[in-house]
């Protein structure tokens, strides 16, 4: 769809038909692309559903120089892009904090070839974050605060020292300790 003047001021406007028209022209190139990115169509429908509440939210700064479909797929790339690293970030923090070990026993061995299914990784990582989220909440402010920075945000020790206006040893001690509270709370959770 070229961006013509008139449709410009359609989508400005908020016309619902106009957007209908646009979603159904581009939605399918547009999950297409994320889903080679993402490989989970789930997360790519998100992506894309994002895509063109950002682009609706934002349709007044599109100038109109370039193609419309070439505004949605570069919000599209970058909305897959961040989602792969907030998925990255999410993984490593469950990873780093998660009290059951590789070599966990009570776990019953997968056939060979075999593999665990998605719907039930996904409810186990559910539970995982509820957990975390309930070990969290016990956590004092500071603490909370420098687990969020350091681990989640991924922040340098100086930007949260510096942030948080205290000293890199007390951003180390606080981390140590945030993170054995939370790993005695969910290995005790685990147990239950």
């Amino acid at each position: 769809m070229e961006a013509s003047p008139d449709i410009l001021r359609l989508l400005r406007s908020g016309d619902e038909p106009a957007w209908r028209e646009v979603h159904r022209e581009h939605y399918p190139r547009l999950w297409s692309s994320v889903q080679r990115i993402l490989n989970n169509p789930t997360l790519s429908d998100d992506v894309v559903q994002e895509t063109f509440i950002k682009a609706h939210r934002d349709i007044h700064r599109f100038a109109g120089q370039s193609q419309l479909g070439t505004w949605l797929y570069r919000i599209a790339i970058n909305q897959a892009l961040d989602t792969m690293r907030k998925k990255v970030r999410t993984d490593r923090w469950l990873s780093f904090l998660s009290p059951i070990a590789a070599e966990d026993t009570n776990l019953p061995p997968m056939p060979e070839g075999e593999v665990a299914p998605a719907a039930s990784l996904g409810l186990e990582r559910a539970e995982l974050r509820e957990r975390i989220a309930g070990a969290m909440a016990e956590l004092s402010a500071e603490h909370r605060a420098v687990v969020q920075l350091r681990l989640v945000d991924e922040l340098s020790l100086e930007e949260t020292a510096r942030l948080l206006r205290c000293k890199a040893g007390t951003v180390n001690s606080r981390l140590h300790y945030a993170c054995e509270h939370l790993r005695r709370k969910l290995a005790r959770k685990g147990s239950e």
